[in-house]
C-alpha cells in the first residue's frame, strides 16, 4: 500500500507540472501565422492590377470619342470612381505598413507540440487511475480505491485545465491570423474592388453611349444623286459657259435608316490633263467652258467618308 502511495504521489507530481508549465504559456503564433492571410493579400494585389489594366484599355477606347451631352457626364463619373479607388489602395497600402509593424504573439511552436504531449500524458494516467480504481474496489481495498479516486479526479482537473489554455492559445492564433486589423484590410480591398467593378460597368456604358450617338448622326449610306443631263454639249468658242445641276440630291442615311442633312462635298474627275471643266464643290453645279476637254467624268459626292458617284459626259 505504501508503494502505491508513493507512486500516486509522483503521478501526481508529474501532472501538475505539466500544467504548471502549461499556464506559463500565454499565447502563441507559429511562424507561418500570417501565410494564409499574405497569401489572400497577394490575391487582392493579383486582381486589383487586373482591374486597372483592364480599365486604362476601357478609357483609352472611350476617350477616342467625342464626349458630348450625356457620355460627358459618364466621363466624370468613371473619372471619379477611378480617382476614389485610388485613393482608397494608397490607404490599403499604409495599412499593409501598420500592420506588419503591429506586435505579434510570441513564437512557440515547440512548446505547443510539448504541451500537446502533456495532454496525452495526462489521458494516459486518468486511464491508469480508472482502471487501478476499479481493480481496488474489486479487491476491497478502500484505502487504495480512494487514493486512485482523488488521482483520477485531480488529473481531470488538470487535463481540463490544459484543454483549455490549448484551445485559448490556438483561438488567440488564429484570431490573430485571420482578423489581425479587425477584419478592416479585408472590408477596404473589398470596397476597393467594387469600385473598379462599377468603373469599369460605367466605362463601358460610357463606350456604348458614344456608339449609339455615332449610330445616329454618322452616314452609313448615300444614294440618289442625279443631274439633270447625263450630256453635256461642249460650247463653241466664244459661247456662254454650259451649266449642268443637280436634279436628284443625294440621300444621305444612317445604319438605322434615319435620314441625315446634305453636308458633304462634291469634287470631280476626268481625263488625265483635262481643262475647261469645273464643279460647285457645295453645290455640285457642273461648269463646262468653251473649249473644254470632251470626255467621261465623274462626279463624287462624299459626308464623313460616305461617298456616291455619277457619271457625266462633255460631248464635242
Amino acid at each position: 500500500m505504501k508503494g502505491d502511495l508513493e507512486m500516486n504521489k509522483k503521478r501526481v507530481t508529474r501532472t501538475i507540472a505539466a500544467v504548471g508549465f502549461a499556464g506559463s504559456l500565454i499565447g502563441l503564433m507559429s511562424s507561418g501565422a500570417f501565410a494564409q492571410e499574405i497569401s489572400s493579400t497577394n490575391t487582392f494585389q493579383a486582381r486589383y492590377a487586373h482591374n486597372v489594366q483592364v480599365e486604362n484599355t476601357l478609357l483609352a477606347k472611350a476617350q477616342a470619342g467625342m464626349p458630348s451631352g450625356s457620355t460627358s457626364s459618364y466621363a466624370a463619373s468613371v473619372q471619379s470612381l477611378n480617382a476614389q479607388s485610388a485613393s482608397l489602395y494608397t490607404a490599403y497600402q499604409t495599412l499593409l505598413a501598420t500592420r506588419a509593424a503591429l506586435p505579434k504573439p510570441q513564437t512557440i511552436v515547440t512548446n505547443r507540440e510539448h504541451m500537446l504531449q502533456e495532454r496525452n500524458h495526462l489521458e494516459l494516467l486518468m486511464k491508469q487511475d480508472r482502471n487501478r480504481y476499479n481493480y481496488d474496489q474489486h479487491h476491497h481495498e478502500k484505502v487504495a480505491a480512494r487514493i486512485a479516486a482523488n488521482d483520477f479526479h485531480l488529473a481531470l482537473l488538470q487535463l481540463n485545465s490544459v484543454n483549455y489554455q490549448l484551445g485559448h492559445i490556438e483561438t488567440m492564433d488564429s484570431a490573430w491570423n485571420s482578423h489581425p486589423l479587425d477584419n478592416g484590410l479585408t472590408a477596404l480591398e473589398q470596397s476597393i474592388l467594387n469600385l473598379q467593378t462599377s468603373a469599369m460597368h460605367y466605362t463601358n456604358v460610357w463606350i456604348n453611349q458614344e456608339h449609339t450617338a455615332t449610330a445616329s448622326t454618322v452616314p452609313a449610306s448615300v444614294y440618289g444623286l442625279a443631274y439633270q443631263s447625263s450630256t453635256v454639249t461642249l460650247p463653241a468658242v466664244g459661247a456662254q459657259t454650259a451649266v449642268d445641276v443637280v436634279a436628284a440630291q443625294p440621300v444621305v442615311k444612317t445604319q438605322s435608316g434615319a435620314v441625315l442633312q446634305n453636308q458633304g462635298v462634291y469634287t470631280l474627275s476626268g481625263p488625265v490633263g483635262a481643262t475647261g471643266v469645273s464643279i460647285d464643290s457645295a453645290n455640285g453645279t457642273l461648269l463646262v467652258a468653251p473649249g473644254a476637254t470632251a470626255g467621261l467624268y465623274t462626279v463624287t459626292y462624299t459626308q464623313q467618308g460616305v461617298s456616291e458617284t455619277v457619271q457625266v459626259t462633255v460631248a464635242p
